[in-house]
């Protein structure tokens, strides 16, 4: 095993601290739950998510709620000069990882982890997420 990490489900990304190179296999196995609106029992999902899609998710064609990965190749930092406000852009390809999934990293970079769901503040809970590495 190469990490064991939890991401909370508040959190819309966790950084693993695992940097990937294009191609490397990885193995993941997820467990736990997130409460996709807190106190609510029906929104409660492990990390296959909800049979639920939408277009507001990050991965519209995944599960909300499911556990997602992406590989973050770079971040840049924008600045609004007229509102003094800066935003933080990250990009990178994101794939599905649900409750166990086996694949080759789509490009280099830092491993994060997340849930299918744009809006995290009102969940609850958390996958902990085990990682392999094919050596």
């Amino acid at each position: 095993m190469v990490k064991k990490t939890t991401h909370l489900g508040t959190a819309p990304w966790t950084d693993t601290g695992i940097a990937v190179k294009e191609g490397q296999e990885f193995y993941f196995e997820a467990e736990g739950t997130v409460s996709l609106q807190k106190g609510q029992p029906r929104r409660l999902v492990r990390a296959e998510g909800l049979s639920l899609r939408t277009m507001q998710q990050p991965m519209s064609d995944q599960n909300v709620g499911c556990l997602i990965g992406r590989v973050l190749e770079r971040t840049e930092v924008v600045e609004d000069k007229d509102r003094g406000e800066k935003t933080v852009r990250e990009f990178g390809p994101m794939f599905a990882i649900g409750k166990e999934a086996r694949l080759a990293m789509p490009a280099s970079g830092r491993l994060l982890i997340g849930v299918n769901e744009n809006l995290t503040k009102d969940n609850d809970g958390a996958f902990i997420v085990s990682i392999y590495r094919k050596t």
